[in-house]
C-alpha cells in the first residue's frame, strides 16, 4: 500500500513538473508578443520611452528561452534547441541594434530590423514548433 501511494505521489509530481513548465514556456512566449506589440507600437508613434519598454522586456523573456525543453523529431538531422538558441542570441542583437538606431534617428533600418525580427521569429515557430 506505502508502495503504491509512494508511486503515485511521485508520478502526480512529475505530471505536475512538466505541466508547470509548459504554462511557463506559454506565458515567456505571450510575454515575448505583447513585448513585439510594445516595440511596433513606439515605432508607430514615434515613442521612445515605450519602444525601449518593449525591448527591455523582450531581451529579459529571451533569456527564458534558454530553459525551454525542446524535443526533436528524431527522423530529421536538426537540433531545435541549439537553433533557438541561436535564434535568441541574434533577436538580442537585433533589438540592441534596432534601440540604437532609433536614438540615431535611422527610422527606416528601425523598420527593416523590425521586420527580420519579427522574421525570424515566424521562422523559428514553423521550424521548432513545425506550423
Amino acid at each position: 500500500m506505502k508502495k503504491i501511494l509512494l508511486a503515485s505521489i511521485l508520478v502526480g509530481s512529475v505530471l505536475l513538473m512538466a505541466g508547470n513548465t509548459e504554462t511557463n514556456q506559454i506565458n515567456t512566449m505571450q510575454s515575448l508578443e505583447v513585448s513585439m506589440s510594445q516595440i511596433q507600437k513606439g515605432l508607430l508613434y514615434n515613442h521612445k520611452g515605450m519602444l525601449k519598454k518593449g525591448i527591455t522586456s523582450l531581451r529579459a523573456e529571451l533569456g527564458n528561452i534558454k530553459s525551454f525543453v525542446i524535443n526533436n523529431d528524431k527522423s530529421i538531422q536538426f537540433n531545435a534547441h541549439e537553433y533557438a538558441q541561436k535564434e535568441t542570441k541574434a533577436l538580442d542583437m537585433i533589438a540592441s541594434r534596432i534601440l540604437q538606431d532609433f536614438e540615431d534617428g535611422k527610422k527606416e533600418t528601425v523598420m527593416i530590423d523590425y521586420q527580420q525580427m519579427l522574421n525570424r521569429c515566424v521562422t523559428c515557430h514553423a521550424l521548432v514548433r513545425r506550423w
